[in-house]
């Protein structure tokens, strides 16, 4: 096993490691994570989330699971399912599978360098989440290493499999706090032959009504984006070939084709080099407007909006960033009222002049039982401690 200091550490949410890892085997990461050394260990895949959270209890050392967690996709065409081990990413994975004329539509910010280990723990979806759901939806089973250094299995390798306790879906999105993904099963989709269009409309409440009114038509779009212009507002819809007639006949606005670059756009939105703040709400459909009019209010450089998935995102340039006071304000308040419908808002990308004001998680209802998994699966704060709702 190596441990590098040639080079400076990228930060995890504005915390310096002490060291970096790589373990090259299963076998060195699980001797690595069983010892007790008095630091808390980081998994690090594609390093495509390392902004997300709270710095990570000092002192961490970054691991770079991607050697150990390397090997061959398993995949069987026939059955429309793969075995993947966490540390492929999510392009060589679609490369794989687009052989075969099937795919894995996930499609978090840099997807291409994203590991599906990584993407798994930290839980979160892109565009195409409108019509497919978040990663967990897609798993089958999962091998995890424990904090103690024992591999434990839950789930199977086929769709159609409810056995025991689906522990997947309490270590997808724990940011690897109670756990390293090792592999993972995962059912996959035929390839389908897709057109992306165009559209303006005069305001969001008229791209609500467009997006409902495709719902209606029984479209099902692969993904429904909205964002704010200079103009009004901008969306994309991705769709079936065979759906546009259709498409065009319903809507109230001018369809047009174009290409993937406002796809990308809206997938990596926050995670430009320019971008230094990231605010991700969920909230009820009935409840985007007023979202959107909070978040308009601090001024962000762009605003999207999931209709269809009850999302907004809206991120500041390092040079534009609102103040801290009137950030945390707007943000408590906007939590308190998405709270009410089982809402949350999270600071995905943070300044370090606004960690002090801004907790990125916010308070979670749920945190007393989050606390104990947390005690039970990782009592020593061996993975990511402090990265997770409340420091955990």
């Amino acid at each position: 096993m190596s441990e590098a200091a040639a080079q400076a550490p990228p930060l995890v949410a504005g915390g310096t490691a002490q060291a970096v890892a790589a373990p090259a085997t299963l076998d060195e990461l699980r001797d690595l994570v069983a010892e007790r050394d008095g630091r808390t260990l980081v998994p690090v895949g594609g390093g495509t989330q390392l902004a997300l959270g709270n710095a990570p209890r000092e002192p961490f050392a970054l691991v770079d699971v991607r050697p150990a967690l390397a090997g061959e996709v398993e995949h069987e065409p026939a059955d429309l399912t793969a075995v993947v081990p966490a540390g492929v990413t999510l392009g060589a994975l679609g490369a794989q599978l687009a052989a075969a004329g099937q795919r894995l539509p996930l499609d978090p910010p840099g997807a291409e360098q994203a590991t599906i280990g990584g993407v798994l723990a930290v839980g979160t979806g892109g565009p195409l989440r409108t019509r497919h759901g978040l990663p967990r939806d897609f798993v089958l089973g999962m091998t995890v290493l424990r904090a103690d250094g024992e591999l434990v299995k839950a789930g199977g390798r086929v769709v159609k499999n409810v056995t025991g306790y689906d522990l997947m879906r309490l270590w997808c999105g724990s940011l690897g706090t109670i756990g390293i993904v090792t592999s993972v099963a995962v059912r996959v989709l035929p390839r389908v032959e897709t057109i992306d269009l165009r559209f303006e409309v005069g305001s969001l409440a008229e791209g609500q009504a467009l997006a409902e009114t495709f719902l209606r038509a029984d479209l099902r779009p692969e993904l429904l984006d909205l964002t704010r212009g200079d103009g009004g507002w901008e969306g994309v819809v991705r769709l079936v070939e065979g759906a546009v007639p259709k498409a065009e006949s319903v809507a109230s606005a001018d369809l047009a084709p174009c290409g993937d670059g406002e796809y990308l756009a809206a997938r990596d939105l926050g995670f430009g080099n320019g971008d230094a703040l990231t605010l991700r709400a969920s909230c009820a459909t009935s409840a985007i407007g007023s979202t959107t009019e909070a978040l308009k209010a601090l001024e962000p450089a762009r605003v999207l909006v999931r209709p269809l998935a009850r999302e907004v995102r809206a991120t500041w340039e390092a040079s534009a960033l609102p103040g801290a006071d009137a950030l945390a304000g707007a943000a408590g308040r906007l939590r308190a009222s998405l709270a009410e419908a089982g809402g949350a808002l999270v600071a995905e990308r943070l300044p370090e002049e606004l960690r002090r004001t801004l907790d990125p998680w916010g308070h979670s209802p749920n945190f007393a039982r989050l606390a104990a998994v947390k005690g039970a699966f990782d009592p020593d704060g061996r993975l990511n401690a402090g990265r997770f709702v409340g420091g955990l």
